[in-house]
């Protein structure tokens, strides 16, 4: 039985400029900062993106905090630790 109604979602990679968009909104809206926490891998994908486990890791982990934490150190951390080659 074929699934009508259905779409096929083609997401892609997610670049060092969708990361730096991504958590500007999450630090620019609280709204979309809730949802985004609440469901990593769903928010990502609702806007097209896959993420690798890396890229989870790494977003799960700067929820811990709180994001204006967060937005000062990402600078820091991106000169130190440049994105995994599996982000791409």
């Amino acid at each position: 039985m074929k699934d009508e109604g259905k779409m096929t979602q083609f997401l892609r990679e997610m670049s060092p400029e969708d990361v730096q968009k991504v958590l500007g909104r999450a630090l620019l809206e609280p709204g979309f900062r809730k949802q985004f926490l609440a469901d990593i891998p769903g928010t990502l994908a609702t806007l097209g993106f896959k993420a690798s486990p890396e890229a989870l890791a790494f977003f799960a982990k700067l929820g811990n905090q709180p994001f204006s934490d967060a937005a000062s150190d990402i600078e820091g951390f991106f000169a130190a630790n440049p994105l995994p080659n599996s982000w791409f």
